[in-house]
């Protein structure tokens, strides 16, 4: 069920003027990202898209990103939200400055993977292909060194209450181009708000980060390598029930919360519970 919450005509930041607060005030349960000399968050409360798969009818219409006492602002028009909760800062590129990344939903394509250059200001820069209807989502697992070649790549995963389809994806000439994928895998509950039911861990010690997450039906966990340009799972370990959080991992062994409360410890070590 969702829960609609009434968004306030105006909301006042401590700091900041209230002619800002206004033109910009923040979605509710926005984090605030920070990375070195750049801070962002999300901003536009908005009722426009009636999905709610993060457990409310608001989204975002737009985000800011603070750098040296500045501030800057993009806006999306009215067939698109942000239906995520953070903006993520990465350096893509490797130019030394970060790309914000940012799930944004079209209402009548569904989610895509839209990736926003920072050097002057804020710029589209890339975007990976829509899901192609509405009311379908994806949650990002992350930015990182995946394939071990020093490419920094985005894991991602599609429609994770249906399919369960992770993607991996590399910026290219404008373009966020998937290298590799596999299905049967969920980095979320729908209706809730936690967006990091994965983890990254380097389960193998090849010395590139691993991507622990639930099998679809969240009965199992799973580790997930990106080699020679496929993705493999190396490790998968049965849990006592179905798993609602992964709480942690640390040399391979998991701790997970359960959809009763309780707490399981998962060996991925050994490849069995």
């Amino acid at each position: 069920m969702l829960v609609r919450r009434t968004i306030p005509a105006f909301l006042i930041f401590a700091g900041l003027p209230l002619a800002y607060a206004i033109g910009a005030q923040r979605l509710p349960d926005t984090e605030v990202t920070r990375v070195g000399e750049f801070t962002a968050y999300l901003i536009d409360p908005t009722t426009r898209y009636d999905h709610g798969v993060l457990g409310d009818a608001i989204e975002a219409g737009g985000f800011v990103v603070e750098r040296n006492g500045r501030r800057f602002t993009y806006r999306l028009p009215k067939d698109a939200v942000f239906e995520d909760r953070r903006v993520r800062l990465a350096d893509l590129d490797g130019d030394g400055v970060p790309e914000a990344v940012i799930v944004k939903s079209y209402v009548r394509r569904g989610a895509a993977i839209a990736v926003f250059t920072l050097r002057n200001g804020i710029e589209p820069l890339a975007e990976s292909p829509a899901i192609g209807a509405g009311h379908r989502w994806l949650n990002l697992v992350g930015v990182g060194n995946f394939t071990g070649t020093g490419e920094m790549t985005i894991a991602a995963v599609l429609t994770p209450h249906l399919e369960g389809s992770m993607r991996l994806y590399r910026l290219a000439s404008g373009s966020l181009v998937e290298i590799a994928r596999i299905d049967g895998f969920t980095n979320h509950i729908l209706g809730t708000r936690n967006l990091d039911l994965a983890r990254l861990h380097d389960i193998d010690r090849d010395g590139t980060p691993d991507v622990v997450l639930p099998s679809l039906d969240r009965r199992e966990l799973a580790a997930v390598s990106f080699r020679a340009g496929k993705a493999v799972q190396i490790r998968r370990a049965s849990s006592i029930g179905p798993i609602v959080a992964v709480d942690g991992v640390s040399g391979g062994v998991a701790t997970v919360t359960l959809e009763n409360g309780t707490r399981d410890t998962i060996d991925l070590n050994a490849g069995g519970h």
